[in-house]
């Protein structure tokens, strides 16, 4: 009995030396890929520079149509692996809907970045919100005292009024993928 088991053993070392000597199985990893989020910071902004209305006025803020598309992550800096980004924007938007502009907002403008985000993020989301569309805001003017419409300015005139609305855009990756989270 101890003979058979004496064959045995040499070659149970024999499979198992040669199953670690095989190739590590290869995993295929997805393409990298990125997103953004997006939330509006407008809430952060100073007094001063929000609009003010008289007793017997409303307003409506501006509708974003639904094409309105996030900016896209930069391919390019995939490969960096860079931490999460704040980008936050001030996005002028016309009496007609259209985006006249952007601008950069720091963190003394509302931003919760504590620092600036990569230029080429910036970039990628002032390149989206240029290609925004909205239904323009308006100021609805009642005749008299301001009157309770449920429906929008039905007893009103409409005055279709520009504005600049604050985002906050958030870069992140995490295993070398895009990810999206909404910022502060």
């Amino acid at each position: 009995m101890s003979n058979g088991l004496s064959l045995f053993a040499p070659a149970v070392c024999a499979l198992a030396l040669a199953a670690c000597a095989s190739a590590p199985r290869q995993v295929a990893m997805p393409a990298p890929t990125g997103a953004v989020g997006v939330r509006s910071i407008d809430k952060r902004l100073v007094a001063a520079e929000r609009l003010a209305l008289a007793a017997n006025e409303t307003f409506q803020m501006p509708l974003a149509e639904a094409g309105n598309a996030a900016p896209e992550y930069p391919q390019a800096l995939l490969a960096q692996r860079l931490p999460p980004q704040t980008v936050c924007l001030s996005v002028a938007i016309g009496a007609d809907g259209a985006v006249a502009g952007s601008r950069a907002l720091a963190a003394g403008e509302g931003c919760p970045a504590q620092t600036p985000a990569d230029p080429r993020l910036l970039d990628a989301a002032r390149a989206a919100v240029a290609r925004w569309r909205f239904d323009p805001a308006f100021r609805c003017v009642y005749p008299g005292a301001k009157p309770a419409d449920e429906q929008g300015c039905v007893t009103g005139r409409e005055e279709a009024v520009a504005v600049s609305l604050a985002y906050s855009f958030v870069f992140e990756q995490k295993d070398g993928r895009g990810t999206v989270r909404m910022g502060d």
